[in-house]
């Protein structure tokens, strides 16, 4: 019985990695106009968070295509790095975080600006992060996009109010994990919704 378990493991690939996957529709006046997939996978004492979004809104005179990709990876829970790639039709765009020393160095090409930045703060939460993560002990998340810092406030259990610049955004949790966002917009929101596996 040992060999043939021993057996199967190679034959599987077997590792000592943890993975989870989560799916969340994303949603503008209630029309389902993309999706995005998240996963966290460990191994060994190092964490990858992924995220996948494609976003396809056509409201008459306003069409928008997004195909947004987010690496974030943490070894012990520190952060150590992210990369960011945003193909739309409004142009192409990227981020790169890396962790020097005692600091990360942050470049990236977007919408309006380029950055190259030096960041001197410590990050234990980032944007990807925060889909399996609730933010008990911190009021900042690293918007990898960004290069840049979402100012957390709680709102009530599991409720969190999120601002960078004039980004408002909403969290809900429940067990520890992200099962809804709202991306407020002056016009209408965007909201992201996790999907059960038996309910997508």
């Amino acid at each position: 019985m040992k060999n043939l378990l021993i057996l199967l493991f190679l034959i599987m690939g077997f590792t000592s990695g943890f993975a989870q996957t989560r799916t969340y529709a994303v949603k503008v006046v209630g029309i389902k106009v993309g999706e995005i997939e998240v996963s966290k996978n460990t191994k060994a004492d190092t964490t990858t968070y992924k995220l996948s979004s494609q976003v396809d809104v056509n409201f008459l005179v306003y069409h928008l295509k997004v195909d947004y990709r987010v690496k974030s990876v943490y070894s012990k829970g520190n952060f150590i790095g992210s990369e960011v790639k945003v193909v739309s039709n409004r142009g192409n765009y990227f981020t790169k975080t890396v962790k020097e020393g005692d600091h990360y160095l942050a470049t990236s090409k977007q919408i309006d600006k380029d950055v190259n930045r030096k960041i001197d703060q410590n990050i234990s939460s980032s944007f990807a992060h925060l889909y399996f993560n609730e933010p008990l002990k911190t009021d900042k998340v690293y918007a990898e996009f960004y290069a840049d810092f979402i100012q957390l406030t709680a709102l009530e259990n599991h409720h969190y109010l999120g601002e960078l610049d004039k980004n408002i955004d909403e969290y809900y949790f429940e067990n520890g994990l992200l099962v809804k966002m709202v991306k407020k917009n002056p016009i209408t929101d965007m909201v992201i919704v996790y999907q059960p596996p038996n309910k997508k």
